[in-house]
């Protein structure tokens, strides 16, 4: 009994430790751009393996990724603008400011 109990508990430790690893992976993928995607898989891919089929790989990778919704647009980075960066920080900011009042009134109201 002792030894199915013992093996249970490294089967669920192992299932839970496989589960880390994968979200892990999918937080480092998440929000790549294409051409970083590209990038990370081709590093993947043993030097002995011609560029040839290494970039076919890279595209089959990188299409279903497209599909899966995981890669970011590249058009969705911001343009080094000196306009833009500014008219940029300014919403930031402003989100900030109002966030900071709203929490402290919040924690205001269950002490009084």
């Amino acid at each position: 009994m002792k030894k199915k109990l013992i093996g249970l508990a490294l089967i669920v430790g192992a299932a839970a430790a496989a589960a880390k690893l994968v979200a892990a992976k999918k937080t480092e993928w998440q929000g790549l751009t294409e051409a970083e995607a590209r990038q990370k898989v081709e590093q993947g891919i043993p030097s002995r393996v011609p560029e040839e089929k290494r970039a076919e790989v890279a595209d089959k990778v990188v299409t279903k990724m497209r599909e899966r919704g995981v890669l970011r647009e590249e058009a969705a980075e911001p343009v080094p603008d000196a306009e833009g960066e500014d008219s940029e920080a300014a919403p930031e900011d402003d989100a900030a400011e109002t966030d900071t009042p709203d929490e402290s009134s919040e924690e205001d109201q269950p002490s009084a």
